[in-house]
């Protein structure tokens, strides 16, 4: 193997221990708590050589957030083939994100909870994130446009605004605020309940 091929393996091998070490901090305390010192004494590295790998803690993050993302992606596709009209590729979809929520909680609350980064920040990564982020969330629009046309979902819905219904609906319960957790509390209601009948109902609505 040549040197050069030798030194480029073993900076990246470094980039991703580093990124390792950084996911492990951030799920472990949030993002606002971990500072690049606590990075730099993580990865056994002085500080100024994790500065030769990232410029800041936001670059790390968005490598965090595109591993996250590629793992949804990934599910994303493995649930849509399993669905047969456009309405089961949706539910299909549905229940590969919560499937994400409950087995990756850490990428979750990172990606999809809390936004420590935000999306018009001018950061080399973002434009990879922003692509990755629309390439799954197409795939509820490809979906509902064949319920469309196989006739499993309702003609008279746009797509476009359904899509993004569905999206807001889906993580707004996921991501209970405290009232609302009370008022399930009081009715005996599980979280779990409570996203398989929201699911439900949307499906329905499309029908």
């Amino acid at each position: 193997m040549p040197i050069s091929d030798r030194k480029e393996r073993e900076k990246e091998m470094r980039r991703k221990d580093i990124i390792d070490t950084a996911e492990k901090l951030i799920f472990e305390n949030g993002y606002e708590n971990i500072t690049m010192a606590d990075i730099a004494k993580g990865s056994e590295l002085a500080r100024s050589t994790l500065y030769l790998y990232f410029k800041n803690k936001k670059e790390i993050y968005l490598s965090i957030s595109i591993r996250g993302t590629q793992i949804l992606n990934k599910m994303f596709k493995e649930y849509y083939n399993r669905g047969e009209t456009g309405l089961e590729k949706v539910k299909m979809l549905m229940i590969a994100f919560y499937k994400f929520y409950k087995e990756y909680p850490g990428y979750y609350d990172v990606n999809w909870l809390s936004y420590p980064v935000a999306f018009n920040h001018d950061l080399p990564k973002m434009k990879e994130v922003k692509r990755m982020r629309m390439e799954g969330f197409s795939l509820f629009g490809k979906a509902l446009q064949e319920g469309i046309e196989d006739r499993s979902i309702r003609s008279d819905i746009d797509p476009v605004k359904t899509n993004l219904v569905l999206a807001l609906s889906i993580q707004n319960v996921l991501n209970l605020p405290p009232t609302m957790e009370l008022h399930m509390k009081n009715n005996n209601l599980t979280h779990k309940e409570l996203i398989d009948y929201t699911m439900d109902l949307m499906l329905h609505s499309l029908e």
